[in-house]
């Protein structure tokens, strides 16, 4: 079979895209072609050699059932292979039922389907309805160690910040944590910045005013930063006093691994996403149920909020590298038999 390209689709600063990139980047061998869907479309129609797509429905249509329609246009031209994103789950609300049509549709025209973790594929298997037999996979998101000079000189001034601040990493929208991060800081006896590290998604800026009385109300404040770049977003992230992960709504969530990869082990609410990611690297985050008690905790120890070095197992997190590699050899393979080890499922292995 001809070599599939890798297709990079969505707005340059969405996550799915920068993610697609980010393995395409560390996979020379293969062709790669990257954009907003109505630059692309017309190559992704063009060919009819193989090509994965990084799916999530808004990046490939105005409504879900657009987005399985452009997926079902391409796949009629050519052999198509994925990596699932933001799977359906019922905390979509109307959107659910809509949303597991699409992914099922989408699936049924896949030789291949990726996920970024197990919970993933659970959730995929039970929410939806898909009808064919492709072969699945479960390939981790990548997690890059800090560079190690300014992971070092960041943790010698942990605490510095005055007033002290606990932020929220990624863009803000309903659901992602931040208003429960701002009531679970409500009693303190001092103020704190609450800040958002990144912008509020297209249609959800009220809630930045929204976010900021109700920190007020509590005696602190609360801010976004705007979109950051990747240099930016670190030097962000090595700033604040105390890292969290808190959404309500989850999916294999790019946001926790960005903390970690710049040396931040972020206080994490439950989920079983964030409970297997504990698992294969403990050292690496902290879960919690009691987020208010955490919090606390934390800012009294913000050095708790710090990846100790010599913790570091490049065993338990794969790099950009080793992640691309898996994904080729995902899509690339030849269905056996052979069952899989470690942290990735092997061709043919179906790790349900």
């Amino acid at each position: 079979m001809t070599a599939p390209s890798l297709a990079c689709v969505g707005p340059a600063q969405h996550g799915v895209r920068m993610h697609a990139e980010n393995l395409a980047a560390h996979t020379p061998q293969a062709r790669s072609l990257a954009g907003a869907l109505e630059d692309v479309r017309p190559a992704l129609l063009a060919e009819d050699s193989p090509v994965h797509l990084h799916f999530t429905d808004r990046l490939f249509g105005a409504a879900p059932a657009l987005a399985a329609r452009t997926v079902a246009e391409i796949a009629h031209r050519r052999p198509v292979s994925l990596t699932l994103h933001d799977i359906p789950q019922p905390s979509d609300g109307h959107a659910f039922a809509a949303r597991r049509a699409a992914y099922a549709d989408v699936v049924d025209r896949a030789h291949t389907v990726v996920v970024s973790s197990g919970s993933e594929l659970a959730q995929l298997r039970e929410h939806v309805p898909f009808t064919s037999a492709p072969r699945f996979f479960v390939s981790p998101l990548p997690i890059d160690a800090p560079e190690p000079r300014q992971w070092g000189a960041a943790r010698g001034a942990a605490g510095a910040d005055v007033p002290p601040s606990v932020a929220v990493l990624g863009f803000l929208y309903p659901g992602k944590g931040h208003d429960r991060v701002v009531e679970a800081l409500a009693g303190l006896p001092f103020g704190v910045d609450v800040l958002a590290l990144g912008r509020a998604s297209d249609g959800h800026e009220d809630l930045v005013p929204e976010l900021d009385a109700a920190a007020r109300r509590h005696g602190h404040t609360f801010r976004t930063t705007g979109f950051l770049d990747d240099a930016a977003l670190t030097r962000a992230a090595q700033r604040v006093t105390v890292a969290v992960v808190a959404p309500s709504h989850v999916s294999a969530s790019g946001s926790v691994g960005r903390w970690i990869a710049s040396g931040r082990k972020p206080l994490v609410t439950p989920h079983p996403y964030f409970a297997e990611l504990a698992a294969r690297a403990p050292w690496a985050l902290t879960l919690t149920d009691d987020l208010e008690g955490s919090l606390r905790r934390a800012l009294r120890d913000p050095a708790s909020t710090w990846i100790d070095p010599g913790a570091w197992r490049t065993a338990d997190l794969p790099s950009s590298a080793v992640a691309a590699a898996a994904q080729w050899e995902q899509i690339t393979a030849v269905p056996c038999a052979a069952d899989g080890a470690g942290p990735f499922s092997r061709p043919g292995k179906d790790t349900a």
